[in-house]
């Protein structure tokens, strides 16, 4: 099972979202920005990086949300998803060619990435257990 960080970033009753970039697996579909930890870094540490190598933003972790488990390309991914702060920098993305700030409600209004369904609908419903 590939274990990977997920950002939930919020503005004010926003949520961002990001788009894949074409050319890379997965172009096009959603999702809650983040990636795989590196060796010896905790999932926090890995969330903290990705996101400035990806947005090109500094954050701070303020709190684990949840998990989900879930197969994406015939992959088991277990997605671990961490509610960052924005503390500095200008949004640039790199991995992404579109960037949402959208409501949690209006999520269903997108092509999400399936580890990052069940997230999503937990956080459109208010419960704080995510379903895998």
């Amino acid at each position: 099972m590939l274990t990977v960080t997920a950002a939930l970033i919020r503005r004010g009753d926003k949520i961002l979202i990001a788009r894949r970039r074409p050319g890379l697996r997965n172009a096009g579909r959603w999702e809650f920005p983040g990636g795989k930890p590196e060796a010896g870094e905790t999932p926090e540490m890995a969330i903290v990086r990705e996101i400035r190598e990806e947005l090109g933003i500094t954050t701070t972790v303020t709190a684990y949300i949840g998990e989900s488990i879930a197969s994406n390309d015939d992959k088991e991914i277990r997605l671990l998803v961490f509610e960052l702060i924005w503390e500095g920098g200008e949004l640039i993305p790199v991995d992404h060619d579109r960037i949402d700030w959208v409501s949690p409600e209006a999520l269903t209004g997108y092509d999400l990435l399936e580890p990052d369904i069940p997230i999503a609908q937990g956080l459109m419903t208010g419960e704080d257990t995510y379903p895998s």
